[in-house]
């Protein structure tokens, strides 16, 4: 079964309140729905056939993965699993978990969806920020590491004192979902936006390919000047990651949202900004955020093996510089940079 499919037995009839495929396929209407999820906003367009609006099959799609995914609501299944009640995992939590499982292992740690405690203990989770030392630390990453996480048929083992989120897998799922609901409705030309991950299929309301604009790495946006590159996407799913917005200062010193689980720290290398290309936004979400816990080095050698994911980065040099290193796969998308 595909994402879809199995969100749709989840469902039943929910998802076929309306059918975008009218018997009257004459006029074609660009539709849009905007609105908050997730702790951020989405922004989606869409050609309908006869205007159909869709966005209460979009809003069931959202409740869904915050029923199953969302840190921030108590009955959802992984707060559930977290806070060790008996629970059996719904397709949606399974999906993501074999996804953030496989990109674990390919990135050798890198992505690690157990890293809730120290993300929350940062600041960065849903609880608020502790008092930290490099005991403390050492001490919570001995809970540290997806590889002790068991999924087996719909049943999870979760060691004692490991939580999990999968906030680096659920916007770009999130999209996905909704892709696949457009296409198994015959809509054929979109673009979905949640929180900056982003897919697109075919062309826009004028005909042409939908052009997608990535901010540069700066603190606050400038609306004159403020797209570091543009790219051209068609039936491909692009997601950054950042440490130039989601972040705190202490005693003068700038801590980022990224939780390297190596070391149990902000992250704290030369990369500002990874955006990556993908045919799956949810893979796309992931490796950006697995390749900023990597660094420039090890990521250009990732890349080198995985020809299948395209890649523009940002980094820093020692002055301060910045400097970019875009895969040779995405040169061909971009259109001003």
């Amino acid at each position: 079964k595909t994402a879809y499919e199995m969100l749709r037995s989840l469902v039943g009839s929910e998802m076929c309140i309306r059918d975008s495929c009218s018997s009257e396929k004459n006029t074609t209407v660009l539709v849009s729905n905007i609105g908050e999820t997730q702790g951020t906003y989405f922004q989606i367009k869409y050609l309908s056939h006869n205007g159909t609006n869709l966005g209460i099959e979009i809003d069931s799609v959202l409740n869904l993965i915050d029923n199953s995914l969302s840190t921030y609501i108590p009955n959802s299944v992984i707060s559930k699993i977290n806070f060790r009640q008996d629970i059996i995992v719904d397709s949606l939590f399974s999906v993501v978990f074999k996804c953030a499982k496989t990109v674990y292992e390919q990135t050798q740690g890198a992505l690690d969806c157990s890293i809730a405690p120290l993300t929350n203990a940062w600041g960065f989770g849903f609880e608020s920020k502790e008092d930290l030392d490099s005991n403390k630390v050492n001490m919570m990453l001995k809970n540290i590491g997806f590889n002790k996480v068991k999924l087996k048929n719909d049943s999870i083992y979760l060691p004692k004192n490991m939580m999990l989120e999968f906030n680096a897998l659920a916007q770009g799922f999130t999209v996905d979902l909704i892709a696949e609901m457009f296409n198994n409705k015959k809509i054929s030309n979109y673009l979905i936006e949640i929180g900056g991950e982003i897919k697109a299929k075919g062309l826009n309301a004028d005909k042409e390919i939908w052009k997608v604009g990535v901010d540069k790495p700066l603190e606050k946006i400038n609306e004159y000047d403020r797209f570091q590159f543009i790219l051209n996407l068609k039936d491909k799913s692009i997601a950054t990651s950042g440490n130039y917005r989601k972040f705190f200062i202490e005693n003068g010193v700038k801590y980022s949202h990224t939780i390297d689980p190596f070391t149990g720290f902000p992250s704290r290398n030369s990369l500002l900004s990874v955006s990556v290309v993908h045919d799956d936004c949810m893979l796309a979400d992931a490796y950006a955020t697995a390749f900023m816990v990597m660094g420039k080095y090890k990521t250009k050698q990732f890349l080198e093996n995985h020809p299948e994911i395209e890649a523009y980065i940002i980094y820093s040099e020692n002055n301060g510089a910045f400097k970019t290193f875009i895969s040779s796969n995405l040169k061909r998308r971009i259109v001003n940079h």
